[in-house]
């Protein structure tokens, strides 16, 4: 199975629009739900904490966005890898895929790297 060609046209076009959706997801902040590990509670969208009188308050309940922007860039991957199998494969053909399945990652990685690094600044 893993050497077909479907699955091999599904897993180049998943695992490279995974990555771009997901640094799309990081800096636009679309979650499809949000985590509160501490609470048990998991809410649908990006909800941030909206305590303006003491915003520390946020630390006794935090919030866990990652799983929301993985599920949100996994659903739009999904897409596009079931497009990538559907399509006739002359259409797949006309667009090289060779150069793009290792520079959308490496990318992807940098751009990951450049919108976390507020967090680390204190």
């Amino acid at each position: 199975m893993t050497s077909s060609a479907p699955f091999r046209r599904f897993a180049f076009a998943f695992g490279t629009t995974f990555a771009l959706l997901y640094v799309v997801a990081l800096a636009k902040d679309l979650a499809l739900f949000t985590v509160f590990p501490s609470l048990g509670i998991v809410l649908a969208g990006t909800h941030h904490s909206r305590d303006v009188a003491d915003p520390a308050m946020g630390f006794l309940a935090p919030a866990i966005y990652w799983y929301g922007w993985a599920a949100s860039a996994a659903v739009g991957a999904l897409g596009f890898g079931l497009a990538a199998v559907v399509l006739p494969v002359r259409w797949i053909r006309t667009f090289s895929w060779s150069g793009w399945v290792w520079l959308v990652p490496a990318f992807s990685m940098i751009a990951c790297v450049y919108l976390t690094l507020p967090w680390f600044r204190l």
